[in-house]
């Protein structure tokens, strides 16, 4: 598969961040985590212990500024780093047409500013 039909696959772009971020679920205490790459419809975040695949969380991104922008997500990938940390894949299940639009805004001036 060739980098354009992954391209022509994604909604939204995604870039490279180093973002706060909480989260939480229903049998798990809230844990902080580090954005590293985020796009409108999901984050790639690491964090110190493991979620599972599949469980539903909330989050709350911090961006730029400290606009905080909550959400609820799905745990689409989950992989345990050589540090013992977790590197997990979220898609975004809801997220209000305003964290979305914040999300895309942020995305873009860190592509236009490199």
């Amino acid at each position: 598969m060739n980098n354009d039909s992954l391209s022509e696959k994604r909604l939204f772009s995604r870039a490279s961040v180093d973002c706060e971020l909480t989260i939480s679920s229903a049998d798990m205490p809230l844990l902080p985590a580090t954005a590293i790459n985020v796009s409108a419809s999901g984050i790639y975040f690491i964090s110190s212990r493991s979620i599972g695949e599949l469980t539903r969380v909330n989050i709350v991104l911090r961006i730029s500024g400290g606009e905080e922008i909550p959400a609820r997500a799905v745990v689409i990938r989950e992989e345990e780093l050589s540090d013992g940390s977790y590197g997990s894949g979220i898609f975004f299940t809801k997220i209000t047409e305003q964290g979305r639009n914040a999300i895309i805004d942020y995305t873009s001036n860190i592509e236009s500013t490199g």
